[in-house]
């Protein structure tokens, strides 16, 4: 639906003038990316509202789409799947986010966050066969998500002495999704890599 939309809005600005032929395919991922990252903030105030805790939805979308646009991660194979993963991963997040006002499980949220932390300053940044990094721009996308990721890192830590909880559960819980997305990731690669590979010897 994001892409055909996207296709759509771009060949209306080629009809009308505005773009080239040529330029059809980089407006139309423009469109799709951002239409996407609309359409899950919508989401993720939506379960915020129903789950009382708006706020810190956005706070968590805002913190984990900020540290996935450099650290990179898994990539479903089609639309509909990824559409489902991004809205099932948010609504687990913010139910998580949710408990976690409820119930006082902080040292192990924040043992988990530390782990998650460690994870994605190893791991990152994750490219994708169809997108992959250049040196010059691994070393710039790896120097960028460790800012981003002490910056975060740096808001738990004063959100928890502070006890600023609003902003703790949610902060952390962008870690341990994008850690968990950048696993799931490098496993993913790693079994295309055998089996081409295998392919290859074969």
């Amino acid at each position: 639906m994001v892409n055909k939309l996207s296709l759509l809005l771009s060949h209306k600005l080629k009809n009308d003038g505005k773009i080239a032929e040529t330029e059809i395919d980089l407006y139309s991922y423009g469109f799709f990316v951002l239409i996407s990252q609309i359409l899950l903030f919508l989401v993720t105030i939506i379960i915020g509202f129903i789950l009382s805790c708006a706020l810190e939805s956005v706070i968590f979308f805002i913190s984990f789409q900020s540290i996935r646009k450099f650290a990179g991660g898994y990539h479903a194979s089609t639309e509909t799947r990824c559409e489902l993963l991004s809205t099932l991963s948010i609504l687990i997040c913010v139910v998580l986010i949710r408990l976690s006002q409820i119930y006082n499980y902080n040292a192990v949220l924040l043992f988990l966050t530390a782990c998650s932390a460690c994870c994605i300053f190893i791991s990152c940044p994750l490219d994708t066969p169809e997108k992959p990094l250049s040196d010059d721009e691994f070393v710039h996308f790896r120097k960028i998500t460790h800012i981003i990721l002490l910056a975060i890192s740096a808001a738990i830590t004063l959100s928890f002495v502070f006890k600023l909880y609003f902003i703790m559960y949610p902060a952390c819980l962008s870690l341990i999704l994008e850690s968990i997305l950048l696993l799931v990731g490098k496993i993913k690669q790693s079994s295309l890599k055998r089996k081409d590979a295998r392919e290859q010897s074969a």
